[in-house]
């Protein structure tokens, strides 16, 4: 994120603290004397946040993982994005203006736009199913405990299927994603119906991209979708001991389970006015009705609030802080290139061109009865499936390797197999005209530079390069079937850098995607040239500042590599 934008954001949050300070409807002698009462018991309601912050963190630093070792964004960074944007949610009108757009921004240079988007997303999703879920037990145990009145058991009753309305809800927005599906609603929705839909349609690639990407956690990771939740439940609960602790403050007979009724109420009250910054006023009257209502004493009420607010304006000045420490610096000074790294799918083998829309253009030469949303579902399911089952061997060579994957994409789509040959030999076809092409060029550098391959592929890259006549050009081959590694992670690049002998700032990195190769190449310090065709991977935003240089044709590198020595 840019220091400028970054800036804005910790401005906003010493304003919404400043106004915090002064709107205190108390004198701040008597506010110093009902901290001073609290005792070290304020130290363990502060200290009890590091440990629920702890899960929060947990739960989207799986997200963001998303099974790959090591996390492409270490644990100690999302647990500092993580504080500052909940100081950001705390201290903003309707709840997620701040803290959300932080996170995301934050992440993008690293994860880019669409991942960083709907690992938030996810997050945010698994944050609030997780209070559906608390409230919807909490429920549960209060009629374990209690023997509610008439007009309270109606109530809670009505409460349980709304909540239970949520959950289906939710689950199914896991299933499929739920972003598209927003933003079609909004499109009928007065006031902002024409602003939504004309998102929707200048952005439906990058959206439906987003809601791809959410539906995968449920679908292929359902141990990370189940751990994700479980962390975030048990955060719920750690919540129910602030209020243990402030209680203890007023008296000995203290019930933990009274305490969770109390928290559960209270926000479920205080979410339901969630427009309001830090809900000022109905946290405050959730605390008293909640505390009321299991027949202690509504002063209880008024001090616990009062107490958690003052924890809550600690760990906005907190997040707010840190903000300023630990953010990804880059350096506008460029080193001479001594070396290269390139990608090859997409970057050697097509121009540019995004396979799916080669094989699509396959698909279509040979008449497969298949419509292009079909198609990009079999296209999906048969990359994910490649990269967890050794199907394709170390000697196929791109042919054998194609007619694997295509026989993979009828078998789904229920297609006649008569349809694998046609397809996979127009793709051979295309791959080996641009690897023509792309000879020459790799001719006239490779006197000049170490050069290697970093590929998500499938543990074949040296029959592949070797049938196309390229294998010579490359002094190394890192095959992420091979190393264990996938883009986006940063490692993989790591290892072409260690491949080479060169510092980071010494190598360039050719690739084009932005989220697989430019982002995560440019986090680790590498100089970035970005192939961008029309039909490529990766939409760029105007303020895009990952790739050093831009080319449209591989044969344009040579020509650009002269401005970065």
């Amino acid at each position: 994120m840019k220091n400028s934008y970054r800036n804005l954001f910790i401005l906003f949050g010493i304003a919404a603290i400043a106004v915090m300070l002064f709107t205190f409807d108390m004198d701040y002698r008597e506010l110093w004397a009902n901290i001073h009462r609290a005792g070290y018991w304020f130290f363990a309601v502060i200290g009890i946040w590091l440990i629920i912050y702890l899960f929060n963190t947990l739960t989207w630093f799986l997200i963001i993982r998303n099974g790959e070792r090591p996390s492409p964004v270490p644990f100690w960074r999302i647990y500092k994005l993580t504080v500052s944007g909940f100081a950001l949610n705390y201290a903003t009108p309707f709840g997620l203006m701040g803290g959300e757009p932080y996170r995301i921004m934050e992440l993008s240079p690293v994860l880019g736009t669409a991942r960083a988007t709907s690992s938030v997303i996810l997050f945010v999703m698994t944050h609030i199913f997780s209070h559906i879920c608390f409230w919807l037990s909490s429920i549960v145990l209060y009629f374990i405990m209690y023997t509610p009145t008439l007009p309270m058991a109606l109530f809670l009753l009505l409460t349980s299927v709304v909540l239970s309305l949520l959950v289906y809800f939710f689950i199914v927005g896991y299933r499929n994603g739920m972003v598209v599906k927003t933003f079609k609603m909004l499109g009928h929705i007065p006031l902002v119906k024409h602003r939504a839909r004309r998102f929707y349609t200048s952005k439906k690639e990058s959206l439906q991209k987003i809601d791809m990407q959410i539906a995968e956690l449920h679908r292929q990771r359902k141990s990370t979708f189940y751990a994700t939740f479980a962390s975030e439940f048990i955060a719920r609960y750690l919540t129910s001991t602030e209020v243990f602790f402030i209680l203890k403050i007023l008296t000995p007979e203290v019930n933990f389970l009274d305490c969770i009724l109390i928290m559960a109420f209270t926000s479920l009250f205080a979410n339901i006015f969630f427009f309001s910054p830090m809900q000022l006023g109905f946290r405050e009257g959730g605390f008293a009705l909640a505390v009321s209502g299991l027949s202690l004493s509504g002063a209880f009420g008024v001090y616990t609030s009062l107490i958690s607010r003052v924890r809550e304006l600690i760990w906005i000045v907190i997040g707010v802080a840190l903000m300023k420490v630990g953010n990804i610096k880059t350096s506008h000074r460029r080193q001479p290139v001594k070396g290269l790294l390139f990608d090859y799918g997409g970057t050697l083998d097509t121009a540019g061109r995004h396979w799916v829309n080669v094989i699509w253009e396959a698909c279509q030469q040979a008449k497969v009865p298949v419509t292009e949303t079909q198609f990009h579902e079999a296209y999906v399911h048969t990359e994910r499936y490649l990269a967890q089952h050794p199907v394709i061997m170390p000697e196929d060579n791109f042919l054998a390797l194609m007619q694997k994957k295509i026989k993979l994409e009828m078998a789904y789509l229920k297609l006649d197999e008569k349809y694998i040959q046609p397809v996979s030999q127009f793709c051979y076809d295309y791959a080996r005209r641009e690897t023509e092409k792309a000879k020459s060029t790799l001719q006239q550098l490779k006197g000049k530079y170490p050069m290697a391959i970093v590929s998500n592929f499938y543990g074949n890259m040296h029959a592949v390069l070797q049938d196309f006549g390229l294998l010579n050009f490359f002094d190394d081959i890192i095959d992420s079937a091979t190393v264990g590694i996938r883009k986006p992670s940063a490692d993989i690049w790591r290892l072409g850098v260690g491949a080479l002998g060169l510092r980071a700032d010494e190598v360039c990195v050719v690739g084009d995607s932005l989220d697989k190769d430019i982002r995560p190449a440019k986090s680790i310090g590498c100089q970035t040239i970005w192939l961008n065709n029309a039909e490529g991977t990766s939409p760029a935003s105007p303020n895009e500042t990952a790739t050093d240089d831009t080319i449209s044709s591989i044969d344009e590198l040579p020509q650009k590599l002269t401005g970065h020595v």
